[in-house]
């Protein structure tokens, strides 16, 4: 994997360099108090854009991985039976054509080698929300000057603000009604064995939902073990990714005083962070923002 990288303990007032390097991948195990939401307008704002969020991320998540699997059988679906169904069930969850066409030509970039990952990293206009930008791309140069210009346009700019995340394998399930045993201390018990190192409960759009958290070459593990027996019969998988998480996560207030940032301003920030995510090359863009 790539990654736009700081070259020292830069702050975010400070733009670094624009380098590409080799990012290596890089376990006390608790669990943590539920994610509540407040009652101000951001909260609003941030229901919007989780609700598109967890919608598209269970469609993407599932599929993508069922066709990077599926892709080192093959990469055509007529002699590859899984990559199809991978396809099929893409499209029957809804996600557009034009998203499902450039997801797949992401994947088959990495399964043939003709694409790389890069992320790229960036701060936001009043410099307190970090970004970082995944990406899969045949032309780096091309896609750094586009994310650039996008970024441009939103306000931000790019900037060394890998140190304020982690790389975290993240799997989100919910308990399977009717199962006596879909409990969150039977869901601890079976991610310690995995190799969980946080197990919490979040809000999720239709009730309880649990995210495991791992290291990043936990993950395959602790989703293998989520969904096979007895687990698949006590919760369902709804995402399972290496994600980007904030080490001290910016609290969002109406006025922005002190370190936290302005509810305007954040909204201004996830127009952004929309723009990013239509773009072709984008897989998806993380932020420091507070749930």
């Amino acid at each position: 994997m790539f990654r736009i990288a700081h070259a020292g303990p830069s702050r975010l007032a400070q733009a670094g360099p624009l380098r590409l390097v080799h990012a290596s991948l890089a376990r006390a195990v608790s669990s943590s108090a539920p994610l509540a939401s407040g009652h101000s307008r951001w909260s609003k704002i941030r229901h919007r854009k989780g609700a598109a969020d967890a919608a598209r991320s269970k469609a993407w998540g599932g599929f993508m991985t069922a066709v990077h699997v599926a892709l080192r059988k093959g990469t055509d679906p007529e002699q590859n039976t899984d990559l199809a169904k991978a396809l099929a069930a893409a499209k029957g969850a809804g996600v557009p054509k034009d998203n499902v066409e450039k997801a797949f030509a992401r994947a088959r970039k990495i399964a043939d080698g003709t694409g790389k990952p890069v992320t790229f990293e960036a701060v936001a206009a009043g410099g307190k929300v970090a970004l970082m930008v995944e990406c899969v791309t045949d032309n780096p140069s091309r896609t750094a000057g586009r994310v650039k210009e996008l970024l441009s346009k939103g306000g931000a700019r790019v900037s060394p603000v890998g140190f304020m995340f982690e790389r975290k394998g993240v799997v989100r399930v919910t308990p399977i009604e009717g199962q006596e045993g879909a409990t969150f201390d039977n869901l601890f018990e079976a991610a310690l064995e995995g190799g969980a190192e946080d197990v919490r409960e979040v809000e999720g759009e239709d009730g309880t939902m649990w995210e495991v958290l791992s290291g990043p070459t936990d993950l395959a593990t602790l989703t293998t073990l989520l969904t096979s027996p007895p687990h698949d019969a006590l919760y369902a998988l709804q995402t399972s990714e290496l994600a980007y998480l904030a080490n001290d996560p910016v609290q969002v207030t109406e006025d922005g005083e002190g370190s936290s940032v302005a509810e305007d301003r954040v909204e201004t920030v996830m127009k952004g962070v929309t723009a990013l995510e239509e773009e072709g090359d984008v897989v998806r863009v993380w932020t420091n923002i507070a749930e």
